[in-house]
């Protein structure tokens, strides 16, 4: 009898341990994470197109975003495809967006704001929804 009790009391633990980590993992556990989006856009200033600018958006961690910002240099006619360690998909959720301009600006008597190359001060939030192509716009003005 204490032969058969040392082998059936390990494996009822055990069985009694898998089946714990079972139930919390498959039913009732965290969400799945949302699946993963892209983000394009344009940036002009005054009108024109930034050629050569900089598009960053940085997970806002007050809205619970951690990780890598996603960047992207915008083209000739000022449009821009945000990247992610050399991939397309943004994981969703809200970010804060700076602008840099390219070293010459396309109206270079109008400075362009300096506050927008600051996530923290740009004023630009863009929530990002997973598995959507998103599309944004930002036009700076300079303010008389």
């Amino acid at each position: 009898m204490r032969t058969l009790l040392r082998l059936v009391v390990p494996v009822l633990a055990l069985g009694g341990g898998f089946a714990a980590v079972s139930l919390s993992g498959g039913c009732g556990g965290s969400a799945p994470a949302p699946a993963p989006a892209t983000v394009r856009g344009k940036v002009t200033f005054n009108g024109q197109p930034i050629v050569g600018g900089l598009v960053v958006f940085s997970p806002d961690p007050q809205r619970g975003g951690r990780g890598k910002p996603a960047c992207a240099e915008t083209g000739p006619d000022g449009t821009f495809a945000l990247q992610l360690d050399g991939s397309a998909h943004i994981p969703a959720g809200w970010y804060r967006v700076s602008l840099l301009p390219a070293p010459a600006l396309p109206d270079p008597l109008a400075p362009f704001p300096a506050q927008l190359a600051r996530p923290d001060r740009s004023g630009l939030e863009r929530e990002v929804t997973g598995g959507k192509d998103h599309v944004f716009e930002f036009a700076v003005a300079t303010t008389d």
